[in-house]
């Protein structure tokens, strides 16, 4: 994976419990010649007379005479702007929109502003867009509260902040352009603000702990106490609920075999019941899981998704420490293309009789084999292009049989074969 180095970023704990710290709440600006504090009140600030306010902070003797190329800090809070917005790009299943009490259903393409909240349910997924490019990902049972969502006068500069309050949330963060630009995610007893990345913030309510992962870019981590913390790309970090905080590299991506394979049974389903840690498991209809269709936590058995519609997708695996962070992902593109089989065999008066039955869309034919003794020769009995779903075999020799039926599909211009697994019958004569 290609990693991104990040020329600003910084990542602060909250000095104390229930009051996240806030990061970097002033806009610098440099003094060009002809300012005063009174002028760039009545410009960039909701009240002129608040420049008294921008004066005392920055220890300005006159407010008339400001030496050029002074850099002042200006209060956010005091600052004229425009909303911003973001939009919801994709969503699935039950996701509503908090405004204040209220709840309401939302819908993709419906536009969200600052104060509002997205919760989604068991299930259920929402996919954020703002106005630079930039994406957030809602999963599952999650409270994600807009905090500001603006654009200040003042340079243009973006401000976007959210809160986690409940579940987690994977931002991709567009590259900022301003060194007043500013984008951070917030959890119970942390404060994440980047200029560019692609982490994950979330908030474990059963454990009580903050968690930050980092696939691209960096994190520098304040903890409680004034120590400072690196995160690199490809490392994570857990805030305990006592503010102490733990940092380790990223469990690497999986190998899943068979990952990638066309997925034609009547359950997509993937064989991790090997892997060693449990796994935070995820299909999704593109590669940047913003349209994501299903998420799990597996461990001791495999990812079975259930019947998918047919399509391309993408399985996405994250493996996960003993600390509760998640790994580095594996993803795999897969196709589903539905074509289940599945037969029996009995004897009867006119014989062996072999019955079958399949799923799937498209033009469906059947070839039916029958070996004698092993499998490694001719199949006794080849029969292709069946549209009958059993078929009558009478006066077979006697002796041991293996048998299996496969479903052809013939579907979106593609061919494929499902096979059941070869099964023994013995014939012996009474």
């Amino acid at each position: 994976m290609k990693h991104l180095a990040l020329s600003v970023a910084a990542f602060s704990l909250a000095a104390c419990f229930g009051a996240p710290a806030q990061a970097n709440d002033d806009l610098a600006y440099k003094v060009v010649r002809g300012d005063t504090l009174i002028g760039l009140a009545d410009k960039y600030m909701l009240r002129t007379g608040d420049y008294r306010i921008v004066q005392k902070r920055n220890r300005i003797a006159n407010p008339h005479l400001i030496p050029v190329g002074t850099i002042l800090k200006l209060p956010r809070t005091l600052l004229k702007f425009q909303p911003s917005s973001a939009r919801l790009s994709s969503v699935k299943g039950q996701v509503t929109m908090m405004d204040g009490n209220i709840a309401k259903a939302v819908s993709s393409g419906q536009l969200l502003s600052e104060g509002q909240a997205v919760k989604t349910s068991g299930g259920s997924f929402a996919s954020l867009l703002l106005e630079d490019g930039s994406r957030i990902s809602v999963p599952s049972n999650t409270d994600l509260k807009i905090v500001r969502l603006r654009r200040y006068i003042l340079e243009s500069a973006l401000d976007y902040d959210f809160q986690v309050d409940r579940g987690s949330a994977r931002s991709k963060v567009a590259p900022l352009k301003s060194a007043n630009d500013r984008y951070q995610v917030r959890t119970p007893r942390a404060v994440s603000a980047v200029r560019g990345t692609d982490f994950q913030t979330r908030f474990d309510d059963s454990t009580n702990r903050d968690f930050a992962e980092v696939d691209e870019g960096a994190l520098a981590v304040g903890v409680k106490g004034g120590s400072e913390l690196a995160v690199p790309a490809g490392s994570g970090l857990a805030v305990n609920a006592d503010g102490s905080a733990i940092t380790e590299a990223l469990l690497p991506p999986l190998e899943i075999e068979g990952a990638g394979r066309l997925q034609n049974e009547s359950s997509v389903r993937f064989a991790v019941a090997a892997q060693k840690t449990p796994l935070r498991v995820s299909v999704a209809k593109d590669a940047g899981f913003e349209e994501q269709l299903a998420d799990q936590i597996v461990s001791g058995a495999d990812a079975d998704f259930g019947n998918l519609e047919d399509g391309t997708y993408f399985f996405r695996a994250r493996a996960i420490s003993t600390k509760g962070l998640e790994g580095l992902p594996a993803t795999y593109a897969f196709k589903r293309r539905l074509n289940s089989i599945s037969g029996s065999a009995g004897s009867a008066d006119e014989g062996w009789v072999f019955k079958w039955s399949g799923q799937g869309r498209g033009t469906i034919r059947y070839n039916f084999q029958l070996f004698r003794n092993n499998t490694d020769g001719p199949a006794f009995v080849d029969e292709a292009g069946l549209t009958a779903q059993q078929i009558i075999l009478s006066e077979l020799p006697d002796g041991d049989y293996y048998w299996r039926v496969g479903s052809v599909q013939f579907a979106d211009g593609e061919t494929n074969t499902n096979w059941t697994p070869l099964e023994k019958i013995i014939v012996a004569s009474n």
